[in-house]
């Protein structure tokens, strides 16, 4: 009996040596488990966006043998922007891009990227987003249980109008311009001179065809792919502003991958959004010689009056973004 104690002594002793060596080694890096993450998207399964995110998931699987697996959801399968987002906070999904306008309501420094006439090209843009975003983002994300990851882009934005051809700002005054709900949108097209007016998106088309609206904003590709062209053929080229998508995950989820997936994670994820804006880019430019070819009147006014007039929504905001300092270092960053 004693010679069968001290057995089941000692086999207790290594078990719980194994149990301790295992627990240290995977302190602080994450779990060896597989992880399974649901990636929610608004856009059509066509539309860029869609199309680098399931190039992602097939990547992040054979990247890390199969320990992390992403299932893309396109067209708000799982639910709209918001509620995703939501659904983030409460663990039912795990990675999503709302629209930054969007995102807002959960991060107010979000604000920053919803200022109008802050970026001169897309290339300023992207360098932006790439080497200040981390900066700008990643702390008051992660307050709020997000790992914040880099942006997608979903177009340059621009002005249709009806009637009247915008060859500069000073054509807008008094015209209703449907915009976004969002206060800043509403305060850059008043600050524009015209008559900002929120109204949904589904209802667009027919208030620009019965009058009820002047004009709206969009890119080159939602404004040609909706046929916004056929209620309002005059389209100026003024990228008042960037649509920017931040790309989440639930903390979490960040915290379970271990140091090694996480860096894996990372760089597929910047692979992602280097294609999906080439992508979108080549989209926005395809679109524009298709309006071309339909007959649209295309204009380029003076963009300069335009961020003069945006530096008044950029001060009424500031306070939500850290200071208007945070736009002097976006406007003067070199690329």
């Amino acid at each position: 009996m004693k010679k069968l104690t001290a057995l089941f002594l000692a086999l207790a002793m290594v078990l719980g040596m194994t149990a301790c060596s295992n627990s240290s080694s995977s302190s602080g890096s994450g779990s060896s488990d597989k992880i399974t993450i649901k990636f929610s998207m608004s856009h059509a399964a066509n539309e860029p966006a869609v199309i680098a995110a399931n190039n992602f998931a097939e990547r992040i699987k054979e990247a890390t043998g199969g320990s992390i697996e992403v299932t893309v959801y396109p067209d708000n399968q799982l639910g709209g922007e918001r509620d995703v987002v939501e659904g983030l906070q409460l663990h039912t999904v795990e990675m999503v891009d709302p629209a930054n306008a969007v995102f807002t309501n959960f991060v107010e420094e979000a604000n920053i990227f919803e200022m109008p006439m802050l970026f001169d090209s897309k290339a300023h843009c992207k360098a932006v987003c790439d080497g200040m975003g981390d900066e700008l983002y990643a702390d008051a994300c992660a307050e709020a249980g997000f790992k914040f990851l880099g942006f997608l882009n979903v177009g340059t934005r621009h002005i249709m109008t009806t009637d009247k051809v915008v060859n500069s700002i000073d054509d807008l005054k008094g015209l209703k311009i449907r915009t976004q709900e969002g206060a800043a949108n509403v305060a850059a097209f008043n600050a524009f001179g015209a008559s900002a007016t929120p109204m949904a998106y589904n209802e667009l088309y027919t208030s620009l065809e019965s009058g009820v609206l002047d004009g709206a904003e969009a890119s080159n590709v939602n404004y040609l792919s909706k046929a916004f062209y056929e209620v309002a053929p005059n389209w100026a080229i003024c990228g008042w502003i960037e649509l920017l998508c931040p790309i989440l995950l639930d903390m979490q989820v960040w915290e379970k991958m271990t140091e090694e997936q996480q860096a894996i994670f990372q760089e597929e994820v910047d692979a992602m959004i280097d294609e999906e804006w080439a992508l979108y880019e080549q989209s926005e430019a395809d679109s524009l010689a298709q309006l071309e070819e339909a007959g649209v009147t295309i204009t380029y006014p003076d963009t300069e009056p335009f961020r003069e007039a945006s530096k008044v929504v950029w001060e009424e905001f500031a306070d939500s973004f850290g200071g208007m300092e945070q736009i002097d270092a976006i406007i003067n960053y070199e690329y």
